[in-house]
């Protein structure tokens, strides 16, 4: 049977098959599937196998034919995608040219987008950044400390509020002597000095609110003015000035707990003493900083791989790697605004370019993952739950898929690592760790 074909080039990496079946080819076919519906159909008065053609049309005729398209249809398109060396980056769409019959050839077209060729730039040439850290006994007294102040133990004082103290507030925000949603606020409590994450326009209103309190009194009012930032949720006074009255309800000291066994037995460890509770807490330590330089490094190989390899990357990759972020955020209830989008596109960029390198990267060394991989991987990585998980990627092959991805990127990671310039870069263990 000959089968012809034609590859056009659309855009970019967007291919269109063109496969004409000779109505021979579709009789055949069709012919295969009639005698299957015959050996299967049951039809009272006649034996299996035994049903008239007739009869086995009059009922299946549309499903037998539908079978033949997509029996020629994916049969010939592998057999086109194999021979020319094509791998599919998009689900292929079909649509029928010539509709298939006894009397006329049976043509369809599919149109899909195809993995680029390319090779992977010289691995030994990518500069890939290290971490080198030394944990000193300050940097282990320090989350000590922060240790300490998370089992803080607050007593009501009537001093003056300083640096550390906790400070409970009523506060009222007006704008042209109006308040605004969210301008009030009853309880507020702030710990004076205390780091805050957020934008310049948060981390500036608690800097300005701790400048209030701090040697103030229970009881004191006090006010200021601040700036609203130009991107605040309601247009009509961003950017406007607000003035904050503040009414100080109750400042309390905070009282550290003592290093001792009662302290130590909170995290298992009774009857210890404080060599052995800093021992324990350097081992931890260790463990975190392992997991930020392995991440930190990781981080900097898939970019130096991203930025020294140049070629196109399918369409639909990148708005499959934007659905799936977008999906992210929604899931945390996050709106995507203008700004996040163009954040949305550079990151789906780089995400379907880094899983394209990681293909090729993969096929290069043979990498095979084993089921026995998984189960030492699973036992490495979570020894406290191994059991639990191993169960759970028996019945949830998504889930095995994941750990098999994430042992992927690890046996990547180490070829690469093995082969790039490593420089090493020395930094505190607070620089790495914050």
């Amino acid at each position: 049977m000959n089968i012809a074909t034609k590859i056009n080039v659309l855009d970019g990496l967007e291919r269109a098959v063109t496969i004409t079946v000779p109505k021979q080819g579709y009789k055949s076919t069709f012919d295969k599937y009639l005698l299957e519906y015959k050996t299967k159909a049951k039809f009272d008065g006649f034996r299996s196998g035994k049903v008239p053609d007739k009869l086995i049309l009059s009922k299946y005729k549309n499903q037998i034919h539908k079978d033949s398209i997509n029996d020629l249809v994916e049969t010939n398109l592998q057999k086109v995608l194999s021979e020319n060396n094509l791998k599919t980056a998009s689900p292929p769409k079909l649509s029928i040219d010539t509709e298939p019959s006894f009397e006329n050839d049976f043509v369809f077209t599919v149109k899909f987008e195809i993995i680029p060729t390319f090779e992977i730039e010289d691995l030994s040439n990518m500069d890939v950044e290290e971490y080198e850290v030394d944990i000193k006994d300050t940097d282990i007294d320090d989350v000590i400390k922060n240790i300490q102040k998370q089992h803080t133990k607050w007593e009501r004082t009537k001093e003056k509020a300083i640096s550390g103290d906790k400070v409970i507030i009523d506060y009222e925000a007006l704008v042209e002597n109006k308040t605004f949603e969210g301008s009030n606020q009853k309880d507020f409590t702030l710990i004076i000095d205390e780091k805050v994450k957020g934008d310049i326009a948060t981390v500036g209103l608690y800097n300005e609110f701790y400048k209030s309190v701090t040697g103030q009194i229970t009881g004191t009012k006090k006010e200021f003015l601040y700036k609203l930032p130009v991107n605040f949720p309601d247009k009509n006074i961003a950017g406007k000035e607000a003035k904050y009255n503040i009414t100080i309800k109750s400042v309390y000291k905070g009282i550290l707990p003592e290093l001792n066994n009662d302290f130590f037995s909170k995290f298992g460890l009774k009857g210890s003493n404080e060599k052995e509770f800093r021992e324990n807490i350097l081992k931890h330590m260790e463990h975190e900083l392992e997991e930020k330089i392995n991440s930190h490094k990781t981080a900097s190989i898939n970019h130096a791989l991203v930025e020294s390899n140049k070629f196109e990357i399918p369409k639909y990759m990148i708005e499959s790697e934007k659905q799936s972020i977008t999906n992210q955020y929604q899931g945390m209830m996050k709106k995507i605004d203008d700004v996040t989008k163009l954040e949305l596109e550079r990151v789906a960029i780089k995400r379907a370019k880094l899983n394209l390198l990681y293909m090729k990267i993969a096929d290069q060394i043979k990498i095979n993952i084993n089921e026995q991989d998984v189960y030492t991987f699973i036992a490495k990585k979570y020894p406290t739950e191994s059991e639990s998980i191993i169960e759970k990627i028996k019945k949830d092959e998504k889930y095995l898929n994941q750990i098999k991805n994430q042992i992927l990127e690890n046996d990547i990671i180490k070829h690469i690592k093995e082969k790039c310039k490593l420089n090493k870069i020395k930094k505190s263990f607070t620089e790495v760790m914050n």
